[in-house]
């Protein structure tokens, strides 16, 4: 049996028992949207390295169900838009513009990558477009927003800025957004800044604010969050509570092993690797576990979105010995770790597929690579349908192949 083919038949048959066992306590699983989910960042457009345009001309926007526009930020409990100048003032002339019209002149007139988006949703009417809240790098100010006397205000100012489009006090543009991710990362005890016992119970409280309030301005905005896939992380959520408020949950299965600890090992594998060197409290952190640990805590499987990075994990200073793979490293790689880089890496370069844990590895010049490559998107994609998940979800647009090669994956097309 070939390596892609023993993968599919691992996942199917995992996935099949698996929901018998659920269909016990959950009985028929009715049929449903699938959700196809992509991160598009500020920073690409900012740059130009990722623009809008680049959504429509690459083909992803007919294959995207949402896009979620990361990040905005908390300053003092309120909602802010994270670079103004990028959003709302960057002019894009006909040969930059998602439609091939210029931006408007003047003052007073929306342009930027808002305005962007608002074209893209008129060339694709079903396209669902989010503002994701947060993110690694800007998570901090969640813990205080989130506290009961805060909680009213800094919901509104949410729902103000983005919802109700109340960009400027001469510029307001309703309809962009439809609807709040939020991407705290994370409470408790995880992140970037310290959290606090409160945070497990507070979080659940802002997610019925934002329910509340969402569904004050109109019945049916979206209301999504993005999980983290490791229990210690997960455990500091009322996940049971939230799923009333939540259409849905994206569960980060990626940056499960860091390239900051010197041991190389996959980043983003759906099941337990059984020749897995890691430390031995690191052992469950693989899709698989997160997904079942979410349905033990009665998240709907149909709520549950899978999200897989386009992108790759890199130690330097590895040898190649069994693929580079639980080796020695020097620390992180310097290079760029995109899909769309990872692909260009010359034909010489050691690429591997692991059927079992369903994760590749590349290692070119003593850089070792966790990632995923089409074969194991295939495998995942599978296993998302045969579990009867809700969708898949990934970060992000710009780390994909020019062409959209691993969307087409996941979106069958």
């Amino acid at each position: 049996m070939c390596l892609r083919c023993a993968g599919l038949f691992l996942a199917c048959l995992i996935a099949a028992t698996s929901l018998c066992a659920e269909s016990k306590h959950q009985g028929r699983v009715s049929q449903r949207p699938f959700h196809v989910v992509g991160y598009f960042t500020e920073d690409g457009a900012k740059t130009g390295h990722y623009t809008v345009k680049d959504i429509e001309s690459s083909g992803a926007a007919r294959l995207l169900t949402q896009i979620d526009y990361a990040f905005g930020k908390l300053v003092n409990n309120h909602c802010e838009i994270a670079n103004r100048a990028a959003a709302l003032d960057q002019t894009y002339d006909a040969a930059s513009s998602v439609d091939g019209t210029a931006d408007p002149a003047g003052d007073n007139k929306l342009r930027g990558t808002f305005h962007q988006l608002q074209k893209l949703k008129h060339l694709h009417p079903d396209l669902k477009v989010l503002l994701s809240l947060g993110g690694w790098g800007q998570s901090g100010g969640f813990s205080s927003a989130a506290q009961p006397a805060n909680l009213q205000d800094f919901v509104r100012s949410c729902v103000d800025l983005f919802v109700k489009g109340q960009f400027a006090e001469s510029i307001t543009e309703p309809g962009i957004f439809d609807g709040i991710d939020i991407d705290w990362e994370y409470p408790v005890n995880g992140g970037v800044e310290p959290g606090q016992p409160e945070d497990k119970a507070n979080f659940t409280a802002m997610m019925a604010e934002f329910r509340r309030q969402l569904d004050a301005v109109k019945p049916g905005l979206l209301l999504t969050a993005a999980l983290p896939a490791e229990e210690e992380y997960y455990g500091n959520f009322e996940l049971k509570k939230i799923v009333p408020y939540v259409d849905f949950l994206s569960i980060m299965a990626y940056d499960l092993h860091w390239n900051s600890v010197p041991l190389t090992a996959f980043h983003s594998a759906l099941f337990r690797d059984p020749e897995d060197k890691t430390d031995p409290k690191l052992r469950n952190r693989y899709g698989d576990y997160a997904v079942r640990g979410f349905l033990h805590a009665k998240v709907p499987v149909s709520k549950i979105v899978f999200g897989v990075p386009f992108y790759g994990k890199g130690w330097a200073g590895v040898e190649d010995v069994d693929h580079g793979l639980y080796q020695k490293a020097e620390g992180e790689a310097t290079r760029p770790g995109s899909y769309r880089d990872l692909k260009q890496l010359p034909a010489s370069a050691d690429r591997h597929y692991f059927s079992k844990p369903v994760s590749c590895t590349l290692w070119d010049d003593h850089t070792f690579w966790s990632y995923d490559c089409p074969e194991s998107m295939r495998v995942k994609i599978n296993y998302i349908h045969h579990r009867h998940l809700g969708g898949v979800m990934f970060w992000e647009l710009s780390h994909d192949a020019s062409d959209s090669e691993l969307l087409h994956i996941l979106a069958g097309k």
